[in-house]
């Protein structure tokens, strides 16, 4: 086996020996060590890294062993064992003595050596470490529905620390920025008899340049025999620098223990002077507000990553995933998701600036309440000195009265400088534009509707969207796979998909800034490529290449950023059109600049523009009201804004624009016989001289066209006609119902004609579905598309998301022809028609309703004259009038 060989040096008060590299392993039982280690694996990692391979999903238990031998130690000096991170239940052996052992997976755990410590010789040392199956139902593991490999193994790093009769045994760090003071916690334990007069002094070293910074300060201490005292000193710092982002400015505390001439123990613990709060509606970070941007790393998920192998533990790689590749998109904040990570990573964001919000593995949290409270608490001693961590999390999408009410507040009194999710403020999940609707107006899954995220009394942060999740490959994830075919129709390729994920990831993000939201956090940036979620990154993980989706995170995060506040698509040439244009600055200074605003072609030409300068206060927007005016060409255009700072583009907004002429009015060989209680297309018709008939005292014959609009079933005008529209039917008649279920509350069924009916169901779509925006064409040459092209069916002018068809199921009660789909998997019927006798009745779902003609109503979501709808709904009467 490989042997650690490590010499104390006696002048040292603490010498801290590493035990990383390679042990020897062997799947085994719980009941005794293996005789045979046949596999050594890297400490730490996981025991799928051993060589040669084994059958690890086969064992319960995995036995790790290793030796040590730690020359020219005294016996007044003690030695401790750490395990800082190990699952799943973890039992220590030293030369055959059980020490003990532990159930936290996700914290350290110690062991007292000295009493079965050979001085001289080597020392055997064996871990087991067991599967997630065999804890006990009070640990505290918690879960995570989307992963379903959970690999055992030490996965933390582990330490010998010898030290004297008396140590440091944990440090708490409380900085108080106002008054530039360390607020240092020490918690001394006494190895064994009663010591009288031990001193305990502290000081403050900057950590780069070690360089003393504050002065000494002494405590006289007594302390019984193998007892506890946690002692408290408030240090002046000189000229205190603040640790942000920008300036990640380290210190260390240096505790020394003294009796006598004789130094028992000296730990320096390093800390970053900053305070992170919430103040109201807003987090601040030294007393400045601040705006989170970034994303998510799902360690524990990535650590079932086929291409993983070492790299979480390789702090290069670390430093290229946490820190180098976020930075150079704008990135200052990450939530690790479902579980610690390596705690190196934590280190690496002190050093280097990253913010961090600390979730814990409970999605639902599980295990006994006394051992949770034991689990956070340890979770928080490793970790509460990291300045990187602003926020700690105990669950993900779930509640749990006792975290939350209980063990959560006794939390925050072990710990008073860091907020707390779900308690002091609720992160959202909207998975809007995918899973869901283009907007929600409702509680949607795990998100409120996206005005009251708006008008919230505390931060707003929306840490999860984006659910477009593709492997690195291209090929989409299983919870992505039921929705693409909704946004991408039945015939697409990969560019498509990958354009469509920059699209919506530029699209949301610019939308969560104009709602101004504190957090802003697209999932899912490191998860298991072969996983649910996927991450953003192309070819072999150690390589890091980015996914497209990554540059225009970039652009939509810039700090001093822009965006163009447009859902509508279709628009009049010759027309001018209001639309605000939103400055943001997210920086601690002010910004100037250029903003260039006007029409953009498809070949990336500017086709007209205005230069207008801007300024923009710290941490803050301007909203400017703009025009543009589409030239008096049929094409695809962009309402182009681009941002510009010292003559360097800096961010750029560009939303699609179709050109359209009056519509084609077509050749309507019969009488159209209309009933519309709005009474909008019979201004729409009036508009362009289209005759038409009411309903009310028309005949039905066979020279008609019957157009119906909204709730028939409910309109008396039309059921007492029954029999009349059933003879006009069957003689060969036709007619259109168009979106029938408008104001048809939870479900109903019409009767259309007399053994043809409609049944309308009002979908509840809690957390996947809702309305839809985008339609597909079955047949784009059919006559009811005429003039329009596939991409004009996405997205109709004005409503809530521009919204095309409702959160309904309507279907005939007879089979029927379907002419266009949307929703799921394409399960909706849009537009379908089903026989009636000689004649057919065509069920036309899409919201042409506030669409037809020019209205005085104001607002963004206001449905407006929209030349696609005005368009459709000519074809839909000359295709009723046609002959086939």
């Amino acid at each position: 086996m490989h042997h650690f060989h490590f010499h104390h040096d006696h002048h040292r008060p603490r010498s801290v020996f590493s035990l990383n590299g390679r042990w020897q392993l062997a799947g085994g039982t719980s009941a005794a060590a293996p005789s045979d280690f046949p596999s050594t694996v890297q400490v730490p990692s996981v025991v799928d890294t051993a060589e040669p391979p084994y059958d690890w999903q086969t064992f319960d238990h995995h036995w790790y062993r290793t030796a040590f031998t730690i020359e020219n130690l005294r016996d007044i000096e003690f030695v401790f064992l750490k395990i800082e991170q190990s699952m799943f239940g973890t039992d220590v052996w030293l030369n055959g003595v059980h020490l003990g052992g532990s159930i936290s997976c996700y914290t350290s755990h110690e062991y007292a050596l000295t009493p079965h410590l050979k001085k001289e010789g080597a020392n055997e040392l064996v871990v087991r470490v067991g599967a997630k199956r065999t804890l006990p139902p009070e640990s505290a593991v918690g879960r995570d529905q989307e992963k379903e490999i959970y690999t055992p193994g030490i996965w933390g790093d582990v330490h010998l620390t010898c030290v004297g009769g008396a140590r440091v045994k944990l440090v708490q760090v409380i900085p108080h920025i106002g008054t530039g003071t360390a607020e240092v916690r020490a918690w001394i334990q006494n190895l064994e008899y009663k010591r009288e007069s031990l001193l305990v002094s502290a000081r403050i070293f900057e950590r780069d340049s070690d360089e003393a910074v504050s002065p000494i300060l002494d405590q006289q201490l007594v302390l019984e025999d193998h007892g506890t005292e946690r002692i408290t000193f408030h240090i002046p710092i000189d000229e205190v620098e603040l640790w942000s982002p920008e300036h990640p400015f380290l210190y260390e505390v240096e505790l020394v223990i003294h009796e006598g001439k004789a130094e028992l123990d000296c730990l320096r613990t390093r800390f970053g002077m900053r305070q992170f709060s919430i103040i109201g509606p807003d987090f601040y970070l030294n007393g400045h507000r601040i705006l989170l941007r970034g994303s998510n790393i799902a360690f524990h998920r990535f650590l079932s990553d086929k291409q993983r192998k070492l790299l979480p533990w390789d702090q290069a790689w670390i430093t290229r995933a946490l820190i180098d590749i976020p930075k150079a998109h704008h990135f200052n904040f990450f939530r690790n998701h479902l579980g610690q990570m390596y705690n190196r990573w934590y280190d690496i964001a002190d050093e280097h600036g990253m913010l961090i919000q600390n979730e814990w593995q409970f999605w639902c949290a599980t295990g006994s309440d006394v051992q949770i409270r034991k689990e956070f608490t340890e979770w928080l001693q490793d970790n509460w000195n990291h300045p990187s961590i602003v926020i700690w999390d105990p669950l993900n999408e779930s509640t749990d009265e006792t975290v939350q009410r209980e063990i959560v507040p006794a939390m925050k009194e072990l710990d008073p400088t860091r907020p707390w999710e779900s308690v002091d403020f609720l992160e959202e999940h909207p998975y809007i534009y995918t899973l869901g609707m283009v907007m929600n107006d409702r509680q949607f899954g795990f998100a409120r509707s996206l005005e009251a995220i708006e008008q919230l009394p505390v931060p707003s942060m929306v840490n999860e969207f984006l659910w477009w999740w593709f492997n690195d490959q291209w090929e989409p994830t299983v919870l992505t796979k039921m929705i693409v075919s909704r946004w991408m129709g039945k015939g697409y390729n990969t560019q498509d998909v990958i354009d469509h994920q920059s699209f919506l990831a530029q699209e949301l993000i610019e939308l969560f800034r104009r709602l101004r939201i504190e957090a802003i956090q697209p999932f899912v940036y490191i998860s298991n490529n072969d996983g649910p979620t996927a991450h953003w990154f192309l070819g072999d993980i150690k390589d890091l290449r980015p996914k497209p989706l990554l540059a225009a995170v970039k652009n939509a995060f810039a700090p001093f950023g822009v965006s163009v506040e447009l859902w509508d698509r279709h628009f009049m040439v010759r027309r001018t059109y209001p639309v605000r244009v939103f400055v943001f600055n997210d920086s601690h200074l002010p910004r100037k600049g250029t903003l260039i605003f006007g029409v953009y072609t498809s070949d990336n030409q500017w086709i007209s523009k205005q230069t207008i300068p801007v300024e923009v206060p710290p941490v803050s927007d301007i909203v400017l009201d703009l025009e543009f005016l589409l030239p008096n060409m049929l094409d695809d255009w962009r309402v182009s804004a681009e941002l510009l700072e010292e003559g360097k583009s800096v961010a750029v907004s560009r939303k699609v624009a179709y050109a359209f002429d009056e519509p084609k009015l077509p050749s309507i060989g019969k009488r159209l016989v209309v009933l519309d209680p709005s009474g909008e297309i019979g201004s729409f018709l009036s508009h362009y001289k289209i005759p038409f008939e009411e309903f009310v005292g028309s005949t039905l014959s066979s020279d008609a066209v019957l157009l119906l609009h909204g709730n028939a079933g409910g309109n008396a005008l039309y059921t007492s006609r029954i029999a009349e529209v059933t003879a006009f039917l069957k003689a060969g008649g036709r007619m259109a119902v168009i979106e029938p279920e408008f104001r048809v509350v939870g479900s109903a069924v019409q009767t259309i004609a007399e053994g043809l009916e409609l049944h309308i169901t009002n979908r509840p779509d809690v957390d996947k579905g809702g309305y839809d925006s985008y339609v597909f064409a079955e047949d784009a040459a059919h006559p009811l598309w005429k003039h329009c092209e596939a991409k004009h069916l996405k997205m109709f002018n004005g409503a809530y998301g521009g919204e095309v068809v409702s959160q309904y199921t309507v279907e005939f009660s007879v089979p029927a022809r379907t002419h266009a789909v949307c929703g799921m998997d394409l399960a909706v019927h849009a537009v379908s028609e089903a026989p009636c006798g000689a004649g057919s009745v065509i069920l036309y779902r899409l919201q042409v309703r506030g669409r037809l003609t020019e209205n005085s109503a104001a607002g963004l979501y206001a449905r407006r004259r929209d030349p696609v709808a005005q368009q459709l709904l000519l074809n839909l009467i000359a295709y009723c009038s046609s002959e086939s």
